[in-house]
């Protein structure tokens, strides 16, 4: 049977997405649908599904890193209150600290810290963003992912993202 709205126009049918999230269900089917919901800007979803991840297998380092791009919920970080500003920096440590090589989470890192602290004019706790940059190993990063990460960050104003930016077009 057709739905009707107020003005006896049929409607289509909508949705809800239901995921079984139970302890038993596999991580990797649970991290590429907390992919899935990110891209999509369901950002609670998205959240919830990294966690589960994380309660699963704290050892997976990608998962960190997506949820701290989750976290984000598609702000810049400058606009973030600092209790934010300090989980999403504790993930990308995290991430490393679990083996993701890949320079994109120090990148991501040091943007965070950049358009935050030196966007709201404060002192940057340590390290600097200069030490995390000193840091970076060259021939370490993946352009595509780095990309991805540029593309989410709304902060084109941000000095040190421009700059990025145009060394990865």
């Amino acid at each position: 049977m057709a739905n009707y709205d107020q003005h006896h126009q049929q409607v289509g049918t909508q949705y809800n997405i239901n995921i079984d999230s139970s302890r038993s269900a596999d991580t990797e089917a649970l991290l590429n649908q907390g992919i899935k919901f990110l891209e999509a800007k369901s950002y609670p979803q998205s959240i919830s599904l990294f966690n589960e991840v994380i309660k699963a297998d704290a050892t997976i380092a990608v998962v960190y890193y997506y949820l701290a791009l989750a976290l984000l919920k598609g702000r810049r970080p400058k606009i973030l209150k600092r209790s934010e500003v300090e989980e999403i920096d504790q993930l990308l440590v995290s991430a490393t600290t679990c083996g993701d090589s890949d320079a994109t989470v120090h990148w991501f890192r040091v943007l965070v810290r950049d358009d935050y602290y030196g966007g709201n004019r404060m002192n940057c706790p340590p390290p600097s963003v200069q030490s995390i940059l000193a840091s970076i190993q060259p021939n370490t990063t993946k352009l595509g992912r780095l990309r991805s990460l540029l593309v989410k960050l709304p902060m084109a104003d941000n000095t040190l993202y421009s700059r990025l930016l145009k060394q990865t077009l």
